[in-house]
């Protein structure tokens, strides 16, 4: 059986039947055998499965399911979900309620006579069945039974009960499958609008990060729409000029770091020792004066009057044959022992930072090289789920994190789809990488600024903090977008690029691992 894998935040239908019903769905949306869904295994209320029978029947996305089992599982669980969240608030507003109370009083024990007029009242069509109930000839029994005459008025209070609920309850299932199908075309609407969309957007990130599952999270309730013109603009750019990846396969190998951390390791010392162990194994014959280890050689000399001095006088010199025995065992004492220790230990590398100029001088080749070189990292770091900091500056500074984790595509495609323009401010993006670097999940991180470095002076007050930076491993990246490249005399960056205008590439023999 299928087991959905998304978060169920409510708890409207029971959980058994939500498995079956999305077990079922999933298998007729992905295509695994025709079906409705069936519900053999647990009861389903009638409304709920009748709906998505309906469902299933009058969809016409299911190509674009078929086989797609992402997809499929997704809107097998929005449809349970759908249906439940409709199911519970149609039956909150109830309008039976009154009369399952009044049903409720009949059982409890009414006079029959009484309850057969309540049930004509609140069900004429049901008069004829009443009247017969309560008419019906009694089981002969004496006139002072009493226990017959209790047993013969709860067996009639019983029938009109279950009589009166079974008419309710069919009533009931009708009004709500009734609101339920009045509703359905609605949600048959928006999924059919949907699905094309979504099949689409799952087939350009799968196409773009080489994983359907990159960055992206269905389970969201909200259905996303991303704008996939800058991915796909993106990806193309990549593909005319590889060199990019390299770059960002560069910056994701960068050199190895390691820091002082507290190792714990365990110490195992063995000590032999002996341990008396009694009279165990004979070892063979020595010379003694131990009685209960005598040979029967020297036992026979007690048998006659002219040996039993020779016995005497070899018990005094010790001399009397004895049984050897092993008396003691050699054991192993093993002591194990965490001893701690401050060691040099390689760390993996941290996520990466990268800042991107997205003034108007940018407009251009430079505009799509800095945006192909967000989504080159982005693809790179996704593949070891690590975190990418993007840190867009003009003017203004505004930033965005890429995480795996987080299911943020929507983010890193709006960045890639948005426009460049303003002045150039490349100090706040500077003092926003820093701060970031001195967080806890950013260390060991690597930065790279991409600008045509058309930016006043970098200020000096940042020299103090970069090479704390550097102090701990980090190392900063230049690429630069323009016609010839920038003179750093700031000595800032531990690797410069050039992306030529000109020729339209980073020079290959630029592209040598970070030392």
């Amino acid at each position: 059986m299928h087991v959905c894998r998304y978060f169920h935040d409510d708890d409207q239908i029971p959980q058994a039947i939500r498995t079956t019903l999305e077990d079922s769905l999933y298998r007729a949306f992905v295509g695994e055998h025709d079906t409705g869904t069936a519900t053999h295994e647990v009861s389903v209320p009638g409304p709920i499965r009748d709906t998505l029978d309906r469902l299933i029947s009058s969809v016409s996305f299911t190509h674009y399911t078929a086989a797609n089992a992402r997809l499929s599982e997704r809107l097998a669980h929005e449809a349970v979900h759908w249906v439940g969240e409709r199911w519970a608030q149609i039956a909150s507003e109830d309008p039976f309620e009154e009369e399952q109370h009044e049903i409720e009083t009949v059982a409890e024990g009414l006079d029959p006579t009484d309850a057969a007029q309540a049930m004509a009242r609140r069900r004429p069509e049901l008069a004829g069945l009443a009247e017969a109930i309560t008419t019906a000839p009694a089981i002969a029994r004496s006139a002072d039974d009493r226990a017959g005459h209790r047993l013969d008025t709860e067996a009639r209070l019983g029938l009109l009960a279950r009589r009166w609920r079974e008419r309710m309850e069919n009533d009931r299932a009708h009004h709500q499958a009734r609101l339920l199908g009045r509703s359905l075309g609605g949600f048959i609407r928006e999924l059919e609008a949907l699905v094309p969309r979504l099949a689409r957007e799952q087939r350009v990130v799968r196409d773009v990060f080489g994983n359907e599952d990159a960055l992206w999270d269905l389970s969201r309730h909200e259905w996303e729409e991303l704008q996939l013109e800058g991915l796909l603009e993106a990806s193309q750019m990549l593909r005319e000029h590889p060199e990019l990846d390299r770059l960002a396969e560069l910056l994701g190998r960068s050199r190895s770091v390691s820091e002082q951390r507290t190792v714990h390791r365990v110490e195992r010392r063995v000590r032999l020792r002996p341990v008396g162990v009694g009279k165990s194994e004979v070892t063979g014959v020595r010379a003694g004066d131990d009685l209960t280890s005598l040979l029967a050689s020297e036992i026979a000399l007690l048998a006659h009057p002219e040996t039993q001095e020779l016995f005497y006088a070899k018990l005094a010199r010790r001399e009397l044959l004895v049984l050897d025995y092993n008396r003691q065992q050699i054991v192993e004492d093993v002591i194990v022992r965490n001893v701690p220790s401050r060691e040099e230990v390689p760390v993996d590398r941290g996520p990466a930072i990268v800042c991107v100029d997205t003034s108007g001088s940018m407009l251009g080749l430079p505009e799509k090289v800095a945006k192909a070189t967000v989504l080159a990292l982005a693809r790179r770091l996704a593949v070891d789920r690590r975190r990418l900091e993007v840190i867009a500056f003009s003017s203004q500074v505004r930033s965005f994190t890429v995480d795996h984790g987080a299911s943020n595509l929507p983010d890193l495609a709006g960045f890639l789809a948005g426009g460049f323009h303003g002045g150039t401010d490349l100090g706040k993006a500077l003092a926003a990488a820093l701060t970031a670097l001195e967080q806890a999940e950013y260390r060991h991180a690597d930065v790279l600024v991409v600008s045509d470095f058309r930016v006043p002076k970098i200020a000096d007050r940042f020299l103090p903090r970069i090479t704390a930076q550097h102090r701990t491993g980090t190392l900063f990246h230049s690429l630069t977008v323009a016609r010839a490249p920038v003179v750093d005399p700031l000595h800032i960056f531990d690797s410069s690029w050039l992306f030529s205008t000109e020729s339209g590439r980073i020079a290959p023999e630029s592209l040598r691992a970070i030392a």
